[in-house]
C-alpha cells in the first residue's frame, strides 16, 4: 500500500542553475574514498548530478532558493538516501566516506542542526491493516501521529533554524495527510469492502486541508496533497480518470479556489508541468488558456516554455532528429544512410520483455516487405553492449541492428521513457509517426502498405 503513494504522486522536473547571487544556496560535498565520482541531490524534483574532482569534492548552487529540502543519493543507492534543509543564502558543507556514505554524513555550516534532525528522526506511517478501521477512528490516529511529529520536532529546539519550523510542520502536516487521501483505497482493500465509498464526513477533513499558505506553497507534500485533494473533492470530475481532463478539472478547481497568487502559481504550474514533460503537447489548449491566465511568474512560465518546446523536436510532418550508431562491426550510421526509403525504427533492449516479444514478428514484417521501399532499423538502448552483440547473433536477428546506448540525444528528442517504441519515417527524413505501431499490432501491415510508393 504504501507503494501506492509514490505511484500516486509522481514528480516533475522543473529546477535550474545560476551564478552565486544573494538568495542561493551553495552545497560543498567532500567525500573521501570515493567508490564514486557522482552524488544526486533532488531538489524541487529536479534531479541534479554532482561530480566529485580527483579529491572528492563537489559544489552545486541552488539559484535563488526561499527554503526547499533535497534529498541526497549516493552510488544509485535508493535503499538509504540522507535529507537536507536550505534556505535563500546558505552554504552546507556534507562530508562523508564512500565506502560507507549514509552512515558517515556529517554537516557544518548553516541549517547543520535541522539536517541532522531530519536525519535522526523519521516519519513513521500508520500500519497499512489501521485501514480497516472506520474512517473516524483511522482519522484520530493519524492526528495523534502528526501531534507526535510535531511534538518531536519541537523538542528539538530548532527554532533559531530560520523558517524549519515553519516548514517542517508543513511536512509533517501534509505527509501524515496523504495517508488520509488514500484512505478510501486502502479501507476497500484491508477492509474488505470493495463497496466503500466516503461520506461527508471524510470530504469535510479533506477540506480542513485546503490551507492556502504561501510559505509552503513549494513544499512538495503541500502541492501533491493539494493536487489529488482538488480532484477527489471536485463532486463534478471526481470519477474522470484519463489524464488530461483530469489535469484540466483539476487546474479550474485551484483556479477557482485559490485567492492567493503564490500559492496559485505553485499548484497550477506544478501540474501543468507534469502532464506536459509526460504526455507531450499535443491537444494542450484548454490547459495552456488556463495556465497562461492565471501563472504570472516569469521564472515558472520560462520553465513552463521549455518543458513544451522539447516536445517540438520530435513532431509529424518535420525532420527527424539524427542519431548515432553503430553495427557490430563498430560502423558508424546515422539517419542519412537511409535516405531514399521509409524507416521503421524499433527502439528495443535485449533486458525488455516485451521488446523481445516482438523479435519473431519484427522478422516476419522484414519478411513480409523485404522488396519493398523500407528499411527496418533496431536501436538498441541496452547499457551492456556485449549483451546486445551476443541476442542479435543469438537470434540470428535481421534489418538494421545497430547499437545506441543508453545516453543518446535522439532518446532525448523523442521523450522514449518506455520500450519498444516504434517511429516511422518517410523516405526524406521527416516524421511520419513518432508512436508507430508495433510489429505484432493487426494495423502495422496496413499502415506501411498505404504509404506512397512502398512497392
Amino acid at each position: 500500500m504504501k507503494n501506492l503513494i509514490s505511484v500516486l504522486f509522481a514528480a516533475v522536473l522543473a529546477f535550474g542553475c545560476s551564478a552565486v547571487k544573494s538568495g542561493d544556496a551553495t552545497v560543498v560535498f567532500n567525500v573521501t574514498d570515493a567508490v564514486s565520482k557522482e552524488i544526486v541531490l533532488i531538489c524541487n524534483n529536479d534531479m541534479k548530478t554532482i561530480m566529485l574532482d580527483e579529491h572528492g569534492y563537489g559544489e552545486i548552487v541552488l539559484p535563488d532558493i526561499d527554503a526547499v529540502y533535497a534529498t541526497v543519493y549516493y552510488m544509485g543507492d535508493l535503499s538509504d538516501v540522507r535529507q537536507l534543509y536550505l534556505e535563500g543564502g546558505d552554504k552546507l558543507t556534507v562530508s562523508s566516506d564512500g565506502r560507507d556514505f549514509y552512515k558517515k554524513m556529517v554537516c557544518e555550516g548553516d541549517k547543520a542542526a535541522a539536517v541532522g534532525y531530519l536525519n535522526t528522526v523519521r516519519l513513521t506511517a500508520l500500519p497499512d491493516e489501521d485501514y480497516a478501521l472506520p474512517f473516524d477512528e483511522y482519522h484520530k490516529k493519524v492526528m495523534a501521529k502528526e501531534a507526535d511529529a510535531i511534538k518531536l520536532m519541537k523538542a528539538n529546539k530548532l527554532g533559531n533554524m530560520g523558517r524549519f519550523e515553519e516548514m517542517e510542520e508543513g511536512r509533517i502536516k501534509y505527509s501524515f495527510g496523504t495517508q488520509i487521501l488514500m484512505y478510501p483505497l486502502g479501507h476497500r482493500f484491508y477492509g474488505q469492502d470493495m463497496s466503500y465509498e466516503p461520506d461527508e464526513a471524510y470530504y469535510d477533513v479533506l477540506e480542513s486541508y485546503l490551507v492556502e499558505n504561501d510559505a509552503w506553497a513549494g513544499l512538495d507534500q503541500y502541492r501533491d496533497f493539494i493536487l489529488e485533494a482538488a480532484h477527489m473533492l471536485d463532486e463534478e470530475n471526481r470519477n474522470v480518470t484519463d489524464a488530461y481532463p483530469k489535469a484540466v478539472a483539476q487546474m479550474k478547481f485551484m483556479a477557482d479556489r485559490f485567492r492567493s497568487e503564490k500559492v496559485r502559481n505553485s499548484l497550477l504550474h506544478y501540474l501543468a508541468y507534469a502532464y506536459v514533460d509526460r504526455f507531450g503537447t499535443d491537444d494542450i489548449q484548454d490547459m495552456e488558456n488556463i495556465y497562461r491566465t492565471y501563472v504570472k511568474d516569469t521564472a515558472l512560465v520560462s520553465k513552463f516554455d521549455k518543458v513544451c518546446e522539447k516536445w517540438n523536436l520530435a513532431v509529424a510532418g518535420k525532420p527527424s532528429p539524427d542519431f548515432k550508431a553503430t553495427d557490430i562491426e563498430g560502423e558508424e550510421y546515422t539517419l542519412a544512410d537511409f535516405r531514399g526509403k521509409y524507416v521503421y525504427i524499433d527502439v528495443w533492449a535485449t533486458w525488455c520483455g516485451p521488446c523481445r516479444q516482438e523479435i519473431p514478428h519484427l522478422k516476419a514484417l522484414e519478411e513480409e516487405f523485404r522488396d519493398a521501399e523500407i528499411t527496418f532499423v533496431s536501436l538498441s538502448v541496452d547499457k551492456d553492449k556485449n549483451k546486445w552483440e551476443k541476442m542479435v547473433k543469438e537470434e540470428a536477428m535481421s534489418g538494421v541492428q545497430l547499437y545506441l546506448g543508453t545516453e543518446s540525444p535522439f532518446i532525448d528528442a523523442y521523450q522514449i521513457t518506455g520500450i519498444p517504441r516504434i517511429i516511422l519515417l518517410g523516405k526524406d527524413g521527416s516524421i511520419i509517426e513518432k508512436s508507430m505501431q508495433r510489429p505484432s499490432a493487426d494495423a502495422t501491415k496496413d499502415i506501411i502498405n498505404s504509404l506512397e510508393g512502398i512497392r
